[in-house]
């Protein structure tokens, strides 16, 4: 290898390390169990948890009740192979008492194959703080965790669901206010609902057509 060529290799590492690390922006890559895999100081900072404590952590472990925001991102980047851009959340982490917003874009890592192994997140944290809400009674009963069981996925999967067609819950959103989610990717967007969220909204409905 020539002088040129190796002054090229290591120009590029060198651009690699500014960008991972002087941008100001958290980047952080994970593996197909969820897992922070390697991370910047910027992404160890806005998530308020020291970096070596982050590799091999699972998402929630690091976010608590903001990951399960997260985590439909990146599966369906997982199974689809296409980036989901300017994604926003908003929360309270473990390690910090304030509300937070924040964009990400989420791309794919394909191995040598062209297989997606990896998801590869650039998280921006928003200035503006979100406000909190009121405290909740001390009686109330506590929020149940969101699990992979309570993430309708698709159209078809939120139809099933309420025992409807996809047409009419489409319907529903777009007259009624049926609450569902959607993320932007590169080629228009995808949906997901909570089961939570949809139960709700048929038992208002529900009281509303009985009044």
């Amino acid at each position: 290898m020539g002088r040129n060529a190796t002054s090229r290799e290591f120009s590029s590492r060198q651009q690699f390390h500014d960008i991972w690390n002087e941008s100001g922006v958290g980047v952080a890559i994970f593996d197909e169990q969820l897992r922070y895999q390697a991370l910047n100081s910027r992404l160890a900072d806005i998530n308020g948890v020291p970096l070596e404590l982050h590799v091999g952590k699972h998402l929630r472990e690091i976010l608590g009740e903001v990951a399960f925001q997260v985590e439909p991102a990146l599966k369906q980047v997982f199974d689809t192979g296409q980036p989901i851009l300017s994604f926003e959340t908003a929360g309270t982490l473990p390690s910090k008492p304030e509300s937070k917003r924040w964009i990400s874009n989420f791309f794919p890592v394909r191995d040598a194959n062209g297989r997606v192994k990896q998801v590869g997140a650039i998280v921006v944290e928003l200035g503006q703080a979100v406000q909190p809400q009121s405290p909740e009674p001390v009686n109330k009963p506590p929020r149940k965790a969101i699990t992979n069981a309570n993430v309708l996925r698709s159209w078809k999967e939120i139809a099933n669901y309420m025992g409807a067609c996809v047409k009419t819950v489409q319907r529903w959103e777009h007259s009624y206010g049926l609450p569902v989610r959607r993320l932007a990717v590169s080629k228009g967007s995808a949906v997901f609902a909570l089961t939570s969220e949809i139960d709700g909204w048929m038992v208002a409905r529900t009281r509303f057509r009985n009044r």
